[in-house]
């Protein structure tokens, strides 16, 4: 096992971004300093009536230069709050400068994720082949050392598939934002990530998927689901990495941004002639069943069906 194994994947593709450490550092710096500013351990108050009270009562003169520390004092209160207010400024300042960055260097981190995955599915193929069938804890027991080790092994594996996915999904966020414009309107980022920025062949793993289905039948995705009218809603536990290990056909990935919307765009346009194709004409004066189209908040296309007659 490398050092990357080790590492946070968020951390690697951050590494990755040009400019993402200087920033991080500068913003450190301030944030020390606001600290420092907030709470006065800088520059700690002085209480120069009690100060007083106390020399004249042990019998000492009263201080020769209390009038010119009190101004001092004041006017250091002053520079703080005109130096808090300065820093105030550059934090948010930094803040969108990082926001730029990320944005910039995003697919930079993305590919500097693609080892780290690579190196993953490699360690933990050999798991998933030993566990072929076997879906609980007892199954494991029953077949064998071999398996019981793997199932152990697959817990760690599991949650590092998912620490890449999610370090994946923030840049992809950063850079994507809420959503894009297409030729078929606003595709919210929410559509676009889940499993497409996983699967690059999504459509070869399920060739009947189509964004509209002219018979209004819910298609069961070949990949495991909480809920089958959400195909693309998946979870990254154990079952959802095992299949990924295990199924044929798929050629898992971490696409760039340009990538992504390319891939997700290309293939939606070939679902949707194929579904085309094989959608038998309709006999004038027959009731029909036709799609009523809308968008949800994330911009994922959903249909509704009404009963016409022509």
């Amino acid at each position: 096992m490398t050092d990357t194994a080790e590492r946070d994947p968020l951390d690697i593709a951050r590494d990755a971004i040009p400019d993402f450490r200087a920033v991080q550092a500068a913003d450190a710096a301030v944030q020390q300093r606001l600290a420092e500013l907030r709470s006065g351990t800088d520059r700690p108050p002085v209480d120069f009536a009690t100060e007083t009270f106390d020399a004249v009562l042990a019998g000492k003169p009263v201080p020769g230069d209390l009038g010119r520390r009190a101004v001092d004092a004041e006017r250091a209160d002053e520079h703080r709050q005109a130096e808090l207010q300065i820093l105030l400024g550059v934090e948010a300042r930094l803040r969108n400068h990082g926001e730029n960055t990320v944005k910039a260097g995003a697919d930079e981190g993305l590919r500097a994720l693609r080892p780290v995955l690579a190196e993953l599915v490699d360690r933990a193929r050999p798991m998933a082949d030993a566990l072929r069938g076997v879906h609980d804890a007892q199954a494991a027991i029953d077949r064998g050392a071999d398996a019981v080790a793997a199932w152990s092994g697959m817990a760690a594996v599991v949650a590092r598939y998912a620490a890449i996915r999610e370090a994946q999904r923030k840049l992809s966020r950063m850079a994507i934002g809420e959503g894009f414009g297409t030729k078929y309107g606003t595709v919210g980022f929410g559509a676009v990530f889940h499993v497409w920025s996983e699967i690059e062949n999504v459509t070869d793993v399920w060739p009947e998927w189509t964004p509209v289905r002219a018979d209004g039948q819910i298609v069961r995705p070949p990949w495991p689901v909480p809920y089958p009218h959400k195909p693309f809603e998946v979870v990254h536990d154990r079952e959802w990495v095992l299949w990924l290990l295990t199924a044929p056909k798929v050629r898992l990935w971490v696409p760039t941004v340009d990538e992504l919307k390319k891939s997700y765009l290309g293939q939606r346009e070939t679902a949707q002639k194929r579904a085309t194709a094989e959608t038998p004409p309709v006999r004038t004066g027959e009731p029909r069943r036709v799609p009523r189209r809308h968008m949800d908040d994330e911009g994922e296309l959903h249909v509704d069906f009404q009963t016409v007659e022509d």
